[in-house]
């Protein structure tokens, strides 16, 4: 009777995992026939340029029993409303996080107009992630750019012993040909794990950040650094030395939390995404997009998005 209910339940999971794995198929095939590009912005002709911050959420693995990866939060359900949300905001520079190679080989195919970095973060392949920047090609001139391990080797693959995974940060300098000003762009995922890890590692985030020679200097990304929880205020204070919060600029008002873990994740809501700025800098206006598309989440944090002018 045993060998009998085994075998029984043997069959039942076949059948889950085969229906499982041809629905993921049936969507991926969908997802790659999708067609619609997004253009970067017209030149501005005030000197105004929009810098957006979007966590993609890394693809899941095709198949996957974890809540927050199943329904509508598979990549392919989540790809076109991610595009959307970029149209919405129409940015000049664009810092993604958590991006997957198929994820910005995605990016690439339907971004027109702009030009990109990106590096990996280890040596996972198709499962390492980045924090690509995308830049307006027709405003901005590419002068420099990299990418450096939050740690205390950064020219070199390498992370601190507390830290869950290999963290990175990418950056590019620019310039403007609007203002024909210099801007670095510096984009990054510190740990959410472990405190200490991040606070170090936007510590260095910071010292690569302020050794910059560009005019401008922009840091951004998921800090996942609430200011109400252990060790935000700390993470957050080397860059805040020269550095100013996008939403804390004089007329702005704070959108609240950018982590929304799809409703279903118990630690959601967080502010955990940033855009940080000179004190000098003129900013218009800040907010984020907190669109559900017919029930589907572009990703489990909201992206955010400051209008400035340097």
């Amino acid at each position: 009777m045993k060998k009998i209910v085994i075998i029984v339940l043997s069959l039942i999971l076949a059948v889950i995992v085969a229906a499982v794995t041809f629905l993921g198929v049936i969507g991926y095939y969908s997802y790659q026939s999708f067609d619609e590009q997004v253009s970067a912005p017209a030149l501005s002709k005030d000197g105004s340029l929009v810098i957006m911050s979007a966590n993609i959420r890394r693809r899941e693995k095709l198949i996957t029993f974890n809540k927050m990866d199943v329904g509508n939060r598979r990549w392919y359900k989540r790809a076109q409303y991610y595009l959307e949300n970029i149209k919405v905001v129409a940015p000049d520079v664009l810092g993604a996080q958590e991006v997957q190679r198929s994820q910005y080989d995605f990016l690439t195919e339907h971004l027109v107009g702009y030009d990109s970095v990106v590096a990996y973060r280890d040596e996972r392949g198709a499962r390492s992630e980045s924090c690509p920047i995308f830049y307006n090609a027709a405003r901005f001139t590419l002068l420099d750019s990299g990418t450096f391990w939050l740690s205390d080797t950064p020219d070199v693959m390498s992370k601190y012993e507390e830290s869950d995974e290999y963290r990175i940060a990418t950056f590019v300098k620019l310039k403007d040909s609007v203002t024909n000003r210099t801007i670095a762009v510096y984009n990054t995922h510190p740990d959410w794990s472990s405190v200490e890890a991040r606070v170090k590692q936007l510590a260095v985030v910071a010292a690569k950040a302020q050794a910059s020679d560009a005019d401008e200097i922009v840091v951004l990304g998921d800090l996942n650094s609430d200011r109400t929880l252990t060790g935000g205020p700390e993470g957050l204070a080397p860059i805040e030395a020269f550095l100013k919060d996008s939403k804390t600029f004089a007329g702005m008002s704070d959108y609240g939390a950018t982590f929304n873990g799809y409703d279903m994740d118990e630690d959601a809501p967080m502010g955990l995404d940033y855009i940080f700025l000179p004190e000098e800098t003129t900013v218009d206006a800040v907010g984020k997009v907190d669109t559900v598309y017919d029930g589907v989440y572009p990703s489990d944090h909201y992206p955010i998005w400051a209008k400035v002018k340097f």
